[in-house]
C-alpha cells in the first residue's frame, strides 16, 4: 500500500469564513431520516483543505467527530485534488474501505455521463442512522470539510442522506455564494455563468403529473431503460411480460418500479425490505404503495417503520395478509435475502437497498429457485445499489457463475448511473429547468449510448466477463478523451431543403420517402422511427446549385451555452429567428456542410396531426425503415471530422477509400470518414474528401461553391420493387439499372438532383429483411470495414463509382 500524508494545504480558491461555530444539537429528534436540525452563521475556515493522505494513488481526508464516537472519511480517486462528484453516505457499519470502493466504482459511472473526464469520489460516515444525533453528526462533518466541497467535491444524497440536507448545509459552511453541494463540478466545468441554468430548481423540478422531482426519478427511469435495452437484445419476446423482483423500495426501488410501469416491461411481483417481504404472483400495486408511504409520513402515522422501507407504505391488513412475510428472527441479512429469493419467481433480480450482497449462495438462490421457471435467455440481475458483489469474493467467479447459469448482468455503474448522469448535465449546462422530460431522455441517453457501444464491441451474445471486459475498456478510454458533444447535441431533428420546384420536392418526399405532411403542409414527417422532419423552400433565385440543397438541423438541450461556446472557440456562425424560435447558422466550411442548431424542446412534440398521402408508392408503404445516412463533400475533411466528434457528438467508426476510376494510375480517389450519428446506433453521416484534383467529388465542390450534403438515404426492404415502381411513375435516377455495392451486397439507386434539390437514395438487401437485421448501422459497417480497417483501407465500391461517374458536372 502506497501512503503519502499532505498537510498544511491551502486551496487556490481565496474563501474566508471565520473560525468553527457550536454545533446546535436536536438529541431529542427521534427521526432516522437525516434532516437539518440548525441554523446559525458559518464561522468556518473554507480556505484551508484539511490534511489529507494518498493512499494507493487517491486522496483520502479522515475525519473524527469531537462530539461523538462518529468518524468518517472521503476519498477522490485522484492522487491529486481535483475535480470529482459522488454521494455522502452514512450508516454504523461505514468503512474507509467501502468510501474508497465506491469512490472507484463512481469513476466508472460518471465515464458513462456527459462529463467522463470527471473523477469519482465518496464521502462515508460511520454512525447509525438511526441515532437522534445524526442529523448533527452529518452536519458537523460538512461544516469540518466545507473546504473540499467547496473546492473539488461535488457532493448530493446517499444511503441515509439527503440532498436537500446536505445542500443546505453547504450554503451555510461553504464558500458564500454557494447554491448546491454540486458547486466545486460547476465552476470545474465551465458553466457558472451560463445562462438560464438554476442548478437547484433544476434537480428538484417536478416530473410531470408525478410526486416525483427528476432528482429523483432519474436514477429508476435509467435502470428501467437499462432493462429495456437488455431484454431488446436478449429477449424481446419477453417485454410487458417481466416478473420483478426487488430488494429494496426506498427512493431507488419505488422509482424504478414507476419506470417499469410507464415502459411497459412487465410486473413487479415481489419487494424485499430490513422487516419481511412481500410477494404476489399476480403483480405489487407500487404506485399505491408509494402513495400510501407519501400519506402515512406527511401524517407522521409510519408507526415504528423506517419511513423508507416498502411498509411504511402497506396498511395493517396488508401486514398481516399471507402476501407479507415478516422477517425471520435473528437471521443475518444474507439469509433474510435468501428467503425472500427462494419464495420469488421471476426473471429480474433488483438489489436496490445494499452493498455487497450478490454472493455465491445468492446465485444459487437465484439459479435453483427465483429463476428456476424462466427460460435461460431470459434471466438477469439488475443493480441499483453500488458494488453488489460480495467483497470477499473474487468479480471474475461471480461472472464466471452468472454465465454458467445464463444470468445476463452489466456493471452496477452502468444500470444506476442515472443520478450521476443527471448531475453532470445539471452542472455542465446541458439541462435546463422547464425541460423535465427532455432532461431524463438526455439521461437515459448517455447511459444508452454507453451500452450500444459496448454490444457493438462485443456483439449481442457475449458472455458476461467479456461483457463487462469491455464496460471498463470504454470507460477507461472515454475518461481519457474527455468530454465530447460540447454543443450538447440532443439529435437530428429536422432537415430544410431548398430546391427550385418546391410542388416537386415536396411530391417526392411524399410519394417516394413516405412522409407524413401537417395539416398546414409546412412540414414533413420521414415513417422510420427516429426519423427527423423535413421543410420545403424555395432556393434563392440565380444562386443555381450552390443555392439547392439540404441543411442540417441539431436540436441542443442548451442553446444559450451553444451559442456561448461557439463564441469562445471562435467558430463562424450567425443568428437568425424562424418562427419566434433562434437558431443558429454554422458556417459551412466550419461544420462540412449547412448546420444548424435549435433550441430542443421541453417535451417532444406530437405528430398526429400529420396525414399520409394517398399517392404514396404501393412499394414504399410496407417496405421502408428508416434513413440509413447522408454522404457529405468537403475540401478537407480533417477538421471537419473533429468538429463532428468534439462538438457535435458523433462517433467515429472508420476511414476508408474509394475508387472512382478518375486517376490515370488508377489509384483511390476520395476518402471517406464513417460517423455515426449522435445518441443513434442506426444512422450514419459519410465525410468525403477528393484525392485527386480531377475526382467527381472535387467537380461537385467546384459545382456547388461550398461543403454540402451530397444526398440521404433511405432504407427500404424491397429496393428493386422501389426502383422499378419509381421510374414507372416518371421520377429520374442516375443510372438505368441498380447497383451492388462489392463490398458489403447492398443493393442502392439514386433520384436525380433535378426531382426535388438534392440527390435521394434508396438502400436495400438483395431480399426483404426486417429493421432488426437489416439496418446499415455503425456496427453493420464496422463489420463490413473488419476491425483492422483504418486509414488508407481500400474500400472499393461499384456503387459509388456509378453514382459519380453518372453525375452531370
Amino acid at each position: 500500500m502506497s501512503l503519502t500524508t499532505v498537510s498544511n494545504v491551502s486551496a487556490p480558491t481565496s474563501v474566508v469564513v471565520s473560525s468553527a461555530p457550536r454545533i446546535c444539537h436536536n438529541d431529542t429528534n427521534n427521526s432516522t431520516s437525516i434532516s437539518n436540525t440548525s441554523s446559525y452563521e458559518p464561522k468556518c475556515n473554507a480556505k484551508a483543505l484539511p490534511a489529507y493522505t494518498v493512499i494507493d494513488e487517491r486522496c483520502v481526508w479522515h475525519w473524527t467527530d469531537k462530539l461523538s464516537e462518529a468518524e468518517g472519511w472521503i476519498v477522490i480517486d485522484s492522487p491529486i485534488p481535483t475535480a470529482s462528484g459522488g454521494g455522502l453516505f452514512l450508516h454504523n457499519a461505514a468503512t474507509l474501505e467501502e468510501v474508497r470502493d465506491v469512490a472507484t466504482t463512481m469513476s466508472a459511472k460518471l465515464a458513462v455521463s456527459s462529463q467522463p473526464q470527471i473523477v469519482g469520489a465518496k464521502g462515508g460516515i460511520r454512525f447509525p442512522s438511526c441515532d437522534p444525533r445524526a442529523p448533527a453528526v452529518l452536519e458537523r462533518f460538512i461544516r469540518d470539510n466545507a473546504a473540499v466541497i467547496s473546492q473539488y467535491w461535488g457532493t448530493g444524497g446517499d444511503i441515509n442522506t439527503d440532498h436537500r440536507v446536505i445542500d443546505e448545509h453547504a450554503r451555510t459552511y461553504c464558500a458564500p455564494g454557494t447554491a448546491t453541494a454540486l458547486d466545486a463540478l460547476r465552476k470545474a466545468l465551465g458553466s457558472e455563468t451560463t445562462a438560464s441554468v438554476d442548478i437547484h430548481g433544476l434537480l428538484n423540478e417536478r416530473i410531470c403529473q408525478s410526486e416525483w422531482s427528476v432528482n429523483e426519478f432519474s436514477v429508476g427511469h435509467v435502470m428501467a431503460v437499462t432493462l429495456r435495452e437488455l431484454l431488446l437484445r436478449s429477449a424481446p419476446d419477453l417485454i410487458g411480460q417481466v416478473r420483478l423482483i426487488l430488494q429494496g423500495f426506498g427512493g431507488v426501488g419505488a422509482t424504478f418500479a414507476e419506470a417499469v410501469k410507464q415502459l411497459g416491461i412487465g410486473e413487479v411481483v415481489g419487494i424485499s425490505s430490513q422487516y419481511g417481504f412481500i410477494f404476489d404472483r399476480d403483480g405489487i400495486d407500487c404506485a399505491s404503495i408509494e402513495m400510501s408511504r407519501r400519506r402515512a409520513i406527511g401524517s407522521g402515522s409510519v408507526r415504528s417503520f423506517d419511513p423508507r422501507s416498502l411498509e411504511a407504505g402497506l396498511s395493517q391488513s396488508q401486514l398481516q395478509s399471507e402476501l407479507y412475510s415478516p422477517r425471520r428472527p435473528d437471521t443475518s441479512d444474507e439469509e433474510h435475502l435468501t428467503h425472500f429469493l427462494s419464495v420469488c419467481k421471476g426473471h429480474v433480480f433488483v438489489p436496490c437497498a445494499q452493498r455487497y450482497v450478490v454472493s455465491s449462495k445468492i446465485i444459487s438462490t437465484l439459479i435453483n429457485d427465483t429463476f428456476a421457471e424462466a427460460p435461460s435467455h431470459a434471466r438477469f440481475i439488475l443493480a441499483g445499489a453500488n458494488n453488489v458483489f460480495n467483497s470477499t469474493e473474487r468479480k471474475d467467479d461471480i461472472l464466471s457463475m452468472l454465465d454458467s447459469a445464463s444470468i445476463r448482468m452489466l456493471p452496477e455503474w452502468i444500470s444506476n448511473s442515472g443520478t450521476s448522469n443527471l448531475f453532470m448535465r445539471a452542472c455542465s449546462g446541458l439541462a435546463l429547468e422547464g425541460y423535465a422530460a427532455s432532461t431524463l431522455e438526455a439521461c437515459a441517453n448517455d447511459t444508452k449510448a454507453f451500452i450500444n457501444a459496448v454490444f457493438v464491441k462485443v456483439g449481442e451474445k457475449a458472455n458476461n466477463a467479456a461483457i463487462w471486459d469491455a464496460c471498463e475498456g470504454l470507460a477507461n478510454a472515454l475518461r481519457s478523451a474527455g468530454a465530447v458533444n460540447l454543443l450538447g447535441v440532443k439529435g437530428l431533428t429536422h432537415l430544410k431543403l431548398a430546391s427550385s420546384d418546391v410542388a416537386r420536392a415536396s411530391q417526392t418526399i411524399m410519394q417516394l420517402y413516405g412522409a407524413k405532411v401537417s395539416a398546414d403542409g409546412s412540414c414533413f414527417q420521414l415513417p422510420g422511427p427516429g426519423d427527423p422532419t423535413i421543410s420545403v423552400a424555395k432556393a434563392a433565385e440565380g444562386m443555381g446549385p450552390a443555392g439547392m440543397g439540404f441543411s442540417v438541423c441539431f436540436s441542443v438541450y442548451n442553446l444559450a451555452k451553444a451559442r456561448e461556446l461557439l463564441k469562445a472557440e471562435a467558430y463562424t456562425f450567425h443568428e437568425e429567428n424562424t418562427e419566434g424560435q433562434a437558431e443558429l447558422i454554422i458556417d459551412s466550411e466550419e461544420a462540412g456542410y449547412p448546420t444548424i442548431l435549435c433550441q430542443a424542446p421541453a417535451q417532444e412534440p406530437s405528430h398526429d396531426n400529420f396525414s399520409s398521402s394517398s399517392e404514396v408508392l404501393s412499394s414504399v408503404v410496407n417496405s421502408i425503415q428508416h434513413l440509413d445516412h447522408y454522404a457529405t463533400i468537403q475540401p478537407d475533411t480533417t477538421k471537419i471530422k473533429l468538429f463532428h466528434e468534439r462538438m457535435l457528438g458523433f462517433k467515429y467508426v472508420r476511414t476508408f477509400t474509394v475508387n472512382t476510376g478518375s486517376r490515370a494510375d488508377g489509384q483511390d480517389d476520395g476518402r471517406m470518414h464513417l460517423m455515426s450519428w449522435p445518441f443513434d446506433n442506426k444512422r450514419i453521416a459519410f465525410l468525403t474528401e477528393s484525392l485527386s484534383d480531377d475526382s467527381v467529388f472535387s467537380k461537385l465542390l467546384k459545382r456547388k461553391c461550398r461543403s454540402h450534403v451530397h444526398h440521404f438515404a433511405m432504407k427500404v426492404d424491397n429496393v428493386d420493387a422501389v426502383f422499378v415502381e419509381a421510374r414507372a411513375r416518371g421520377w429520374g435516377t442516375t443510372s438505368e439499372e441498380l447497383s451492388v455495392d462489392l463490398g458489403t451486397g447492398l443493393r442502392q439507386f439514386f433520384i436525380k438532383e433535378e426531382e426535388c434539390g438534392s440527390v435521394l437514395e434508396f438502400i436495400g438487401d438483395n431480399k426483404p429483411q426486417s429493421s432488426e437485421g437489416g439496418s446499415a448501422s455503425a456496427a453493420r459497417y464496422g463489420e463490413i470495414m473488419g476491425d483492422d480497417a483504418g486509414e488508407g483501407k481500400k474500400f472499393y465500391s461499384g456503387n459509388i463509382a456509378n453514382l459519380a461517374n453518372s453525375c452531370d458536372v
